[in-house]
């Protein structure tokens, strides 16, 4: 982050509230701000800001184009109204198929073409964030944590069901995902979990074979959280390549020698 008079680069101005320092969200990070980088407005990682729309590879299935066409349209529609307004995407499959480069290709194009304010939150590094309030040291309350969450107009969720659920953090994220469904507020999720209802776990349980061994969503945050996340987003199941596989096939033939 480019160095900002008041904030230093932190992204954080302390203030002073009855003799007590508090930080809050400089105006240099404020959402909608004209900031000096949207992917630092965006909190995009590095890793993904190469990630457009344009450049995602959509030709390995027809599932896989499917995506494609549901993120494309749902980012030419934003903003949505009617029985569509605040739905979101929640987007399913294994790992390394593309699902975070859709999301964030998503929130790109609605920060660039339709001045939409956004934030990407990795679902652990959230939750870390959102503890560490509760340190008397960081001077920081739960509530300025949320807030900015909770109010941006786009919120990525990335990796969701990484980390089993304790009820603390159930009880969390139900508060921030209901919150933005109740203001027609839409949420994009990435989940590695396959999404299937209790009754159609308990036939492939019944039936054996290798899809009982999996793990399925609702097995991952339970039951309320995924009824809610079936209220508030379409479902976008992915299925296609592992990218990572073909990458490290390229790392381990020389990538940074030049291939020698």
């Amino acid at each position: 982050m480019s160095d900002c008079a008041i904030c230093g680069g932190t992204g954080f101005e302390i203030v002073v509230r009855d003799e007590r320092e508090f930080a809050k969200t400089c105006a240099c990070r404020a959402e909608g701000s004209k900031g000096p980088d949207i992917f630092e407005r965006l909190r995009v990682p590095a890793r993904y800001r190469a990630c457009t729309l344009a450049n995602f590879e959509s030709a390995s299935s027809p599932q896989m184009r499917a995506a494609w066409e549901k993120a494309a349209s749902f980012a030419a529609g934003y903003p949505h109204t009617g029985v569509s307004a605040g739905l979101g995407l929640l987007f399913t499959g294994s790992n390394g198929i593309g699902k975070t480069h859709l999301a964030v290709a998503v929130l790109r194009e609605l920060a660039e073409a339709k001045k939409a304010r956004g934030q990407f939150w990795d679902f652990h590094e959230l939750m870390r964030e959102i503890r560490s309030s509760y340190n008397p040291d960081v001077r920081m309350t739960e509530t300025e944590v949320l807030d900015p969450i909770i109010n941006t107009d786009i919120l990525v969720l990335d990796d969701l069901g990484a980390w089993k659920m304790t009820d603390w953090m159930n009880d969390t994220l139900f508060y921030i995902l209901n919150q933005r469904y109740v203001h027609q507020r839409p949420s994009i999720i990435t989940t590695n979990f396959e999404d299937k209802d209790a009754s159609e776990i308990r036939r492939l349980d019944q039936a054996g074979g290798e899809a009982s061994d999996r793990e399925y969503l609702v097995e991952r945050i339970g039951n309320r959280l995924r009824s809610r996340l079936m209220e508030m987003c379409v479902v976008v199941r992915m299925k296609g390549t592992d990218h990572r596989v073909h990458r490290q096939h390229y790392n381990q033939a020389g990538a940074l020698d030049g291939g020698r």
